[in-house]
């Protein structure tokens, strides 16, 4: 490997890392605390995952619309935070039911719709989790887990991606992910997932957790995929340039997001 590609690989690493420790103290924080800044943290999450998904699937970008749409998710979220999990999602289908009507957006054909319809999936439900897992005791702990997993997957992959190389995994879906770096940045996690559990989580089967922690590092695996698959069905490689390495915010989402669709079925065995 000569020194242009390691320079290059050391500043596109660095890019993610400071990425991450930008993102990881505002995570932390939302997890942690109880004060209503860590659901404003969410609130404004979401507005920008809203707009991200809008300008990338939308052709016209109209300003009033940018705002409905993330005003519809924010209220959906807003709901979420006083009622249970269950009807949080009552009140999605709602909205989902009406968008579908063309109540909000009137002049969109049905496959401008079937985008937004997808996208108030895909940011809602994580996000609605993520409020529903924060009211449940050990629920600060248990998204704290999904965030040392994932997090440890995604670097680690890099790393061993860019030092050992090899076939890839997903050439069309994902040009740079090979098996030696997707393999062990899974082990990786799973491993500190593991190391993590047993301290924090109450359950002591060892070959649960790492079951557990594999099916969380792999969830946020197909959660980068599907978005990826998104941006190439719209010939773009960012979702944004918020973050340095990263690109959007939805870049980093994409992981996070399917690992609380996993976690949320996983919390009931803790």
């Amino acid at each position: 490997m000569d020194l242009d590609k390691i320079t290059n690989i050391s500043n596109n690493f660095l890019k993610r890392f400071y990425s991450i420790l930008f993102l990881i103290p505002i995570y932390f924080y939302s997890v942690i605390s109880k004060h209503y800044l860590s659901t404003l943290i969410i609130f404004t999450t979401s507005l920008i995952l809203s707009i991200e998904w809008f300008k990338i699937t939308q052709k016209d970008i109209e300003k009033k619309k940018i705002i409905l749409f993330s005003f519809l998710i924010f209220l959906n979220l807003f709901i979420s935070t006083l009622t249970s999990f269950f009807y949080s999602i009552f009140v999605t289908l709602i909205f989902l039911f009406l968008i579908l009507l063309k109540i909000f957006f009137k002049k969109y054909s049905y496959k401008n719709l079937s985008w937004l319809f997808y996208g108030f999936i895909y940011i809602t439900i994580p996000l609605i989790i993520f409020l529903q897992i924060k009211k449940i005791d050990n629920g600060n702990y248990i998204l704290l887990w999904v965030l040392i997993i994932i997090c440890t997957t995604d670097i680690f992959s890099y790393i061993f991606g860019n030092l050992i190389k090899g076939p890839k995994i997903f050439p069309k879906l994902s040009p740079s992910k090979t098996y030696s770096g997707t393999f062990l940045g899974i082990i990786s996690g799973a491993f500190l997932g593991v190391i993590y559990s047993l301290n924090y989580l109450n359950l002591d089967n060892k070959y649960i957790l790492i079951l557990f922690s594999v099916l969380i590092s792999l969830s946020g695996l197909f959660g980068d995929l599907f978005m990826s698959k998104i941006k190439r069905n719209f010939h773009i490689k960012d979702s944004g340039n918020i973050l340095p390495g990263h690109g959007g915010l939805l870049d980093r989402y994409d992981s996070i997001s399917f690992g609380l669709i996993a976690i949320f079925f996983i919390q009931y065995f803790l």
